[in-house]
C-alpha cells in the first residue's frame, strides 16, 4: 500500500535537510513505484520560510519531479479548508488535510495527533 503520500511541514523539513532519510526514502519508493506526491502549497510556504538556503535545492529538486504535485490553495479550497480548521488556526494542516482527502493518500507527517484530531478518519503515515 505504497501508491504515493501527502507530505506534511515535518516531512519536508526532513527532505530539506536530511534531519533522517526517513521522509526521502518513502517519497523516493512513492515515485519508484509509481506513486505519487501532493505537497499542499501552503506547507510548502511553510518550509521555504525557515529551512536554511543551501537546502532548498533539495526542495526545488523535489517539486520539479513530474510526478510530485504541488496543490495551491485557491479560494474554492478556501471554505473546506475552513471547515477543517473549526476555528483551528493551522492554515497548512487543514489544506494537507484537504489534500489526503482528494488524493486518499496517507500524509507523512510528525504530528499525527494535531491531524487526525481535526479529522479522525484520515490515514497518516508517522515519522519516527
Amino acid at each position: 500500500m505504497l501508491p504515493g503520500r501527502v507530505l506534511d511541514v515535518g516531512a519536508l523539513v526532513d527532505i530539506a535537510v536530511a534531519k533522517t532519510n526517513h521522509s526521502r526514502s518513502i517519497a523516493a519508493l512513492c515515485l519508484y513505484r509509481g506513486g505519487g506526491l501532493c505537497i499542499p502549497a501552503t506547507a510548502l510556504t511553510l518550509v521555504y520560510s525557515i529551512v536554511p538556503l543551501a537546502t532548498k535545492v533539495e526542495l526545488f529538486d523535489l517539486i520539479s519531479s513530474p510526478a510530485v504535485q504541488v496543490d495551491d490553495l485557491t479560494a474554492g479550497k478556501v471554505p473546506d479548508v475552513a471547515e477543517i480548521l473549526d476555528g483551528s488556526g493551522d492554515i497548512a494542516a487543514g489544506h494537507v488535510i484537504l489534500c489526503a482527502r482528494a488524493t486518499r493518500w496517507p500524509i507523512l507527517t510528525d504530528r499525527p495527533d494535531i491531524l487526525r484530531n481535526l479529522d479522525p478518519g484520515i490515514l497518516v503515515d508517522p515519522l519516527p
